[in-house]
């Protein structure tokens, strides 16, 4: 009698318990996250017949949700967007006549889907990988022309093209629980596709780095 008790109070349970792989950091959650993005680029410039390498940053900053199966696997789609990339080119070649000038704007955002991955080192810390795929879309304008001067008076000629693209997306980075929430910082690389206006200007070799900081609330 007593034995078959205890093998009762044992099954009643194990059909209360929740299942292995639910824990705090199951179910829906909810982020924001700010940013320092850098693009590394170069610029073939058709009329001079010139390559120029380039390194701009940005302010970024995003919105995502996701997923939680348990504390080591999540899913995470997001938002992401920012201040233009902003760059003045070929300033070498300005020398002769400082009052020209070339200089490109760069807007981009869009949206990305990923998978995280946490390896804990004890029950507050734990470092995390993310393997996804970057859905974006970019105006690229360049402007070419000059200020007024004594003898001439001032022009300006803006080129633009819009292109978007579906790339992978790579990250890892250290996060740490707080108050219900996983506080993060984060490493981002992403390559994109070439942007180019043909006869004019080609933007090719675009990598796309950012460092994160943001926070995930848990439901």
């Amino acid at each position: 009698m007593r034995k078959a008790m205890v093998l009762g109070v044992l099954g009643l349970a194990g059909t209360l318990a929740p299942p292995a792989f639910a824990d705090d950091f199951s179910g829906f959650r909810l982020g924001a996250n700010i940013s320092s993005e850098s693009m590394e680029s170069d610029l073939f410039y058709t009329p001079f017949n010139a390559t120029e390498s380039n390194n701009n940053n940005r302010f970024a900053y995003g919105l995502f949700a996701g997923w939680g199966l348990n504390r080591y696997l999540a899913f995470e789609v997001g938002l992401r967007s920012g201040s233009e990339f902003n760059a003045d080119h070929f300033e070498d070649r300005m020398t002769a006549n400082p009052e020209n000038y070339i200089s490109a704007h760069t807007e981009l955002w869009g949206l990305e889907g990923s998978v995280v991955g946490s390896v804990w080192i004890g029950d507050k810390i734990s470092f995390f990988a993310r393997a996804g795929m970057f859905g974006w879309q970019a105006d690229q304008l360049l402007s070419v022309g000059n200020v007024a001067t004594d003898t001439r008076p001032a022009a300006k000629t803006v080129t633009s093209v819009e292109d978007d693209g579906f790339n992978p997306l790579f990250g890892v980075g250290v996060q740490s629980t707080l108050d219900g929430a996983l506080i993060r910082l984060e490493y981002r690389q992403t390559e994109l596709e070439d942007l180019s206006a043909p006869g004019v200007f080609s933007v090719t070799d675009i990598k796309l780095e950012s460092f994160d900081f943001s926070i995930v609330w848990i439901f």
